[in-house]
């Protein structure tokens, strides 16, 4: 459905109107026609011909049966459609590209992990996106024609104005498009977005959202970023940069600090990202002559972890000062936008309650509390998932908002 109705004219208020009663039956799961009447304000002659016209015509919503009477007519129950129509996320890493096919109600259907080379470039990865997007379309059987679209996340600087990543510190990338290739290739609406931001996303459609419309997700994984979400709705900042909390510097008067990929000294990813606390442990190894880490073939941040609940002197120290940072950088961002909760996600952040505990006892030292507001640390909901359910939000967010 078009968009472009001067605001103000009657196709641009029944536009909003079916926005309107398009979300709140997928946030009822089922409801009856008589309650989206009394809960919009709307009349029930405007929900009659919205409704019928979501479910013969958008087909986003279906009549799934009648409710029981209260006296006089029994209501109508209807539901948000979304198990007949599909969605291919993608989570686009450093070292691994996961995919998932999913239906609109956030259900994975089909799922596709592989491996890549960090030296081989955009192009190649870009091949290697394209034939886990055909596998999955192939495997699964479903009609092409129900695919709604294919949704990106990818770690760096996305401009939402240009729509192209301006510069990736973990993949070296520089002005990178990545939706006009998909859209050629497959012939559907693609979106794009940073993946922290896509996460947030995620969350708020598929996870903590049910509870939550204010908060911010912190991304710690191989980098480190943030997605704010602000009263329901993704913050982007001017040009849609907005979040990149990993390239806060957190020493201000180091001698000589660690230089991070994007060029800056000392950033947070430098100490509390998986790449930083395994560039550390190669470095520190030296001086720990005794760490079961120095018997490794292969330092990951997964295995330092591991190390480190285990009890390792090196390792602990690696988890305890990412901890630390994190903890100091996170009540910042608190402190400064006052979010109702904070959710923790990323794989680094899946390490163990031993680094998580200890990230909450900082933040709760450094961020301001009162007694009738206190702002809570969570884990996210969909895990290591995020990323690739993120992407699928991003096309249900236009499907909810009637533009694809």
């Amino acid at each position: 459905m078009s968009s472009n109705h001067p605001k103000g004219s009657a196709e641009y208020i029944n536009r909003l109107n079916k926005i309107k009663v398009l979300n709140l039956i997928r946030e009822s799961r089922e409801i009856s026609r008589a309650e989206i009447v009394k809960r919009t304000g709307l009349s029930a002659p405007t929900i009659t011909r919205i409704v019928d016209s979501l479910i013969n015509i958008e087909q986003l919503a279906e009549q799934v049966g009648i409710g029981e009477s209260k006296g006089g007519r029994p209501p109508v129950i209807v539901k948000f459609r979304g198990d007949d129509s599909y969605v291919i996320g993608i989570d686009w890493g450093r070292t691994h590209i996961y995919a998932i096919l999913s239906d609109l109600d956030g259900n994975t259907l089909l799922a596709h992990d592989i491996k890549t080379n960090p030296t081989d470039g955009f192009e190649a990865d870009l091949r290697l996106v394209s034939k886990i997007i055909e596998k999955l379309i192939f495997k699964s059987g479903v009609n092409k024609k129900k695919l709604r679209g294919i949704g990106v996340a990818a770690a760096g600087f996305h401009n939402k104005t240009t729509d192209v990543i301006e510069y990736s510190p973990n993949f070296n990338w520089e002005n990178v498009d990545i939706r006009k290739p998909l859209t050629e290739l497959f012939d559907v609406p693609v979106f794009v977005d940073n993946v922290s931001r896509v996460m947030a996303q995620g969350e708020l459609m598929y996870g903590v959202g049910e509870t939550y419309k204010d908060f911010v997700f912190i991304n710690i994984g191989y980098g480190i970023g943030s997605g704010i979400i602000l009263n329901g709705e993704p913050f982007f900042g001017f040009e849609g940069i907005a979040g990149e909390i990993g390239h806060n510097k957190i020493h201000s008067n180091a001698p000589a600090g660690i230089v991070c990929a994007c060029g800056k000294i000392d950033c947070l990813e430098c100490y509390a990202s998986g790449r930083g606390i395994s560039k550390l442990a190669s470095e520190k190894l030296k001086y720990y002559p005794n760490s079961s880490l120095n018997k490794l073939d292969e330092l990951t941040t997964q295995i330092i972890a591991e190390k480190a609940k285990a009890g390792d002197e090196l390792a602990l120290f690696l988890f305890n000062q990412a901890a630390d940072y994190l903890g100091v950088s996170i009540a910042f961002i608190a402190n400064l936008l006052n979010p109702a909760v904070i959710v923790l996600g990323g794989k680094v952040a899946n390490a163990g309650s031993f680094f998580t505990e200890r990230i909450r006892t900082v933040f709760q030292r450094e961020v301001i509390q009162q007694p009738a507001r206190s702002i809570d640390l969570i884990q996210s909901k969909l895990g290591n998932e995020a990323a690739a359910i993120g992407a699928v939000s991003l096309i249900l967010n236009e499907v909810l908002n009637l533009r694809e």
